[in-house]
């Protein structure tokens, strides 16, 4: 008869995490060097990363399901706190995978960027890299200023990204601009916004009483 999964198993699954994240933060790395070199070959660098992280996450799934089978567990907080971390960090990546849609076309296109826009997006790619370190530093230790730093600024990144979309979608209807750019720049903004509303979702799971 298997034990009841304990605190103990759901940190060391958690620590065990680690390294998808750290490999979640090299795909931001491949994917703001495909969106600022107008590389294709960074995208698929991007692609390969993103495969390896799939088949680690589908594994983490697996043992959790088979953990929730047990009699033992059914119910078992850790294990659901556990499922949840999981699933904000599948759509994470998932997000990262969609962002290379905008990007592509950007290449393709021999779209240019706006200034303001490029250093923008660039910002994100670096917090929202700094945020999962952040979190990946979670994983390892119960950190509670830590974990109001990561929502802190993950709120603080969000209402920018929010003025930012309303400024745009302002002067696409009053402009003949450039519509193909402002469309790419609106449509990684949506992502990096979804991309940051799971990681807090991450922190507050975390941060769930068992």
């Amino acid at each position: 008869m298997k034990s009841e999964y304990s605190e103990k198993n759901y940190r060391t699954t958690l620590e065990a995490l680690s390294p998808t994240v750290d490999n979640i933060r090299l795909v931001i790395g491949a994917t703001r060097q495909a969106f600022n070199r107008s590389s294709l070959a960074e995208l698929e660098e991007s692609k390969r990363l993103q495969d390896i992280i799939t088949l680690d996450l589908d594994e983490f799934f697996e043992e959790v399901e088979l953990a929730q089978a047990e009699k033992a567990n059914e119910g078992n907080r850790y294990l659901q706190k556990l499922y949840g971390v999981l699933g904000h960090l599948e759509h994470i990546a998932d997000e990262m995978k969609r962002m290379g849609e905008p990007i592509q076309r950007k290449i393709k296109e021999s779209t240019l960027i706006a200034d303001k826009d490029y250093f923008h997006v660039n910002d994100l790619f670096t917090h929202v890299k700094g945020l999962l370190r952040g979190l990946a530093d979670l994983f390892h230790a119960e950190n509670p200023p830590l974990k109001r730093y990561l929502v802190g600024e993950a709120d603080h990144m969000l209402e920018h990204c929010f003025k930012s979309a309303t400024e745009h979608e302002t002067t696409m209807s009053h402009s003949f601009g450039h519509p193909h750019a402002f469309a790419i720049y609106l449509e990684m903004l949506e992502k990096f916004k979804l991309i940051l509303n799971h990681l807090k979702s991450i922190v507050q799971v975390m941060d769930e009483k068992p």
